[in-house]
């Protein structure tokens, strides 16, 4: 097997390990349920969600395709999507005459960033459009070089595609159009053209999704996000964390989680100091696209770790460019470099090695909640009449059999801040709050969810608290998960035998 054999192997090998062995993350919630939901229903139309459809339409048909291991085929895709947004990176560098040796160096750095590793383990809309963001910009590498400008078109079409999937994705998209425009002379109006009219074809699954429900598209992609982080961190006495100080403290403490601060601070250093050395237009739109990548990252509120990932594929050649001219640095600077770069490497790699170690003790978390959605479908379809789970974790039912009340699609997010929004739009959008829980009561759910929202330290309010007194009030029984975590409430028929001895009852917690 040569090198090359070898590193790909054991990159796919190390992200399939991560897949499996990364706890969940309660923002699954809302992508698992949007593409097991998408593959019977009309997203926004019939249920509410939360981020543009394209990872939702994307991911459906696995939910079919794999009905008892919803989980494991997600997480799976996700990290084969890592691999493919590293191999086409790769690609882009080759493209940009970068050397073997600083591409290898610089695509590794970059996947080793706490974003990277993070996004690539879990169910979330960052690796696909990380894809596409990289596909892009290598067809645009190639445009350039080759002077080819049918590259222009389908080069927008990825980037389109990207923001489809994610809209923090655009500043970067944006970045290409700008530099064909006013950062090299060579290209110009055409050019821009072709890449616009691509990245209006990407963009058709935005314009599909708000042709199918207007309202609730522009509430769940624009509005929602634009004023319910607020509102919730508010409720929790946490809203300094999203004043201008606290959203650059946590943008910072992204980047410091890997070697990416540290790149681009060595890049805008090196830009500043030889800003009178022509540069190709391969290396130029490169650090456009940086420039935009780095705005995207800091569009949304809270900042947190995943946004950076616009940053990774531009980052990654930039930082190539950046070693292969460091190779006529003397043995003494590059040592340093080299330290730094590999110091940086430590904070981003801490949190998977760790839960990689903990899964050849533990198990594996993924398999472990596919078993317990197992046993809850089992004891659903024993003791109740009917199939319906209500729940603020639907990630935690996936593969169970049951069907998901699709007002509870968006997770915990549309419901923890229903105060926000009046009851009778809420009804409207197909979404459940605290306010319209008695709307359940027309057909109530044979089982419902509880205790996986029960707050963070920073974030303490238990969202869960409305289902468990729901619950409750209704007569549910409750019976304990499998995990030790989570409770089952399940609406036994009077006229039913008594429970069956493995379903264990519990108090209500």
């Amino acid at each position: 097997m040569t090198g090359a054999a070898l590193l790909w192997a054991s990159l796919l090998l190390w992200f399939v390990a991560l897949a499996l062995a990364t706890p969940f993350d309660h923002d699954e919630s809302q992508y698992v349920a949007g593409a097991m939901l998408s593959g019977r229903l009309t997203i926004f139309r019939d249920f509410l969600y939360l981020q543009p459809p394209l990872h939702a339409w994307a991911y459906a048909p696995l939910a079919w395709l794999f009905p008892s291991h919803v989980l494991t085929a997600m997480r799976l895709a996700t990290a084969f999507s890592a691999i493919g947004a590293l191999w086409l990176i790769r690609s882009a560098q080759r493209t940009a005459g970068i050397s073997r040796d600083s591409a290898t160096l610089a695509l590794m750095l970059m996947a080793s960033t706490a974003a990277f590793q993070f996004t690539a383990g879990v169910v979330r809309n960052d690796m696909l459009p990380t894809l596409l963001l990289a596909g892009g910009t290598m067809l645009s590498l190639r445009a350039l070089k080759e002077r080819r400008r049918d590259l222009w078109l389908v080069a927008g079409l990825c980037l389109g595609l990207a923001i489809s999937a994610k809209l923090n994705f655009a500043p970067v998209g944006a970045a290409v159009g700008l530099f064909l425009l006013f950062g090299d002379r060579r290209t110009g109006f055409g050019d821009a053209g072709l890449l616009a009219a691509g990245a209006g074809f990407g963009l058709v699954p935005l314009l599909l999704a708000w042709a199918a429900a207007p309202e609730a598209f522009v509430y769940g992609v624009i509005t929602y996000g634009a004023t319910a982080p607020h509102a919730w961190y508010a409720a929790n006495g946490a809203g300094d964390e999203l004043a201008l100080l606290g959203k650059t403290a946590q943008l910072l403490l992204a980047l410091v989680k890997g070697p990416t601060l540290i790149a681009l601070l060595l890049i805008g250093c090196d830009r500043f100091m030889t800003r009178d050395r022509p540069r190709s237009a391969e290396r130029r739109l490169v650090l456009w696209m940086v420039a935009g990548a780095l705005t995207g990252a800091a569009l949304p509120t809270p900042a947190q770790l995943q946004y950076v990932m616009p940053l990774i594929p531009p980052l990654a050649l930039a930082l190539g460019h950046f070693l292969d001219d460091a190779r006529d640095w003397n043995a003494r600077r590059r040592h340093v470099l080299l330290g730094l770069l590999s110091a940086g490497v430590v904070p981003g790699m801490i949190a998977p090695i760790g839960d990689i170690a903990a899964m050849t003790s533990r198990g594996s978390p993924v398999l472990e909640a596919e078993a317990g959605a197992e046993w809850a479908g089992s004891v659903v379809r024993h003791e109740t009449r009917g199939a319906t789970v209500a729940t603020l974790s639907p990630h935690m039912m996936a593969g169970s059999g049951l069907r998901l009340d699709p007002r509870f699609a968006a997770g915990p997010f549309a419901y923890r801040t229903g105060w926000t929004v009046p009851v009778t739009q809420a009804r409207r959008l197909h979404i459940m709050t605290p306010q319209t829980l008695s709307d359940m009561d027309a057909a109530p759910p044979a089982a419902i969810l509880t205790g996986y929202e029960r707050g963070t330290r920073t974030l303490p309010l238990a969202v869960d608290a409305g289902l468990i007194a729901y619950a409750r009030r209704r007569g549910y029984r409750a019976m304990a998960m499998p995990d030790g975590t989570g409770t089952l409430y399940v609406r036994i028929p009077a006229d039913r035998s008594p429970l069956r001895r493995e379903a264990r009852p519990v108090q209500a917690r």
